[in-house]
C-alpha cells in the first residue's frame, strides 16, 4: 500500500507499525516494517510505538535509522557473536560499551566494534572507526583494523572511551 501511495502521492509519508507489541517484539517488528520501506526510499517520518515506557521509543527509532545509515549522528555499535575463540566476557563488555556510549551523550557518527578475540577481531571489524578485541587478560585497541596498542583487560573499556573522545 505504501509503495502505491508513494508513487501517486506528492505528500510526505509517515511510517509506523501500530500495535507492534512489547519492547522486544515491537522493536523487531518496527525495524522490519519501517526499515524495509526506508531502504527503498519510501517514508519521510517514523514513529516507533511500543507497549513499554514511551521514553524507549525515540532511541529505538534512532537505532533503526542508524542501522540503515540514515541517522546523521550517533555511534553505531557492532560486536561479534561469542564463539570458542572469545577470550573476554564479551556480553558484559559489549553491554558496558553500549551503556557508556549512551550515557556519555556521544553524537559522533562513528562505528565502534567490540570483538571477542585478538586473532580475528581487528580484521573482521576493519570497517569500524575504533574498536577493542579481547585476549587472555590483555586486549587490543584498534582503529580501522590497525592495532593501536595493547591494554590490560580491566582498562579496556575506559581506554576505548578515551580514544572515542579524541576522534
Amino acid at each position: 500500500a505504501y509503495e502505491l501511495t508513494a508513487e501517486r502521492c506528492p505528500y510526505p509519508l509517515h511510517l509506523g507499525v501500530t500495535e507492534a507489541g512489547t519492547e522486544r517484539m515491537g522493536i523487531i517488528k518496527s525495524a522490519i516494517g519501517i526499515g524495509s520501506l526506508l531502504q527503498r526510499g519510501i517514508g519521510d517520518t517514523i514513529r516507533v510505538s511500543l507497549t513499554a515506557d514511551p521514553v524507549r521509543e525515540v532511541p529505538a527509532g534512532f537505532d533503526i535509522l542508524r542501522a540503515l545509515d540514515l541517522a546523521p549522528d550517533g555511534p553505531q555499535l557492532v560486536s561479534c557473536p561469542t564463539c570458542g575463540r572469545t577470550r573476554i566476557d564479551l556480553i558484559r563488555i559489549a553491554g558496558e560499551v553500549e551503556e557508556r556510549l549512551r550515557s556519555s551523550g556521544c553524537r559522533k557518527a562513528i562505528k565502534v566494534a567490540v570483538m571477542g578475540c585478538a586473532v580475528n577481531g581487528p580484521g573482521e571489524a576493519r570497517e569500524a572507526d575504533i574498536g577493542i578485541a579481547g585476549g587472555d587478560g590483555v586486549g587490543l585497541i584498534f582503529r580501522k583494523g590497525e592495532i593501536l596498542r595493547r591494554v590490560p583487560e580491566a582498562e579496556l573499556v575506559d581506554e576505548l572511551m578515551k580514544e572515542i573522545a579524541q576522534l
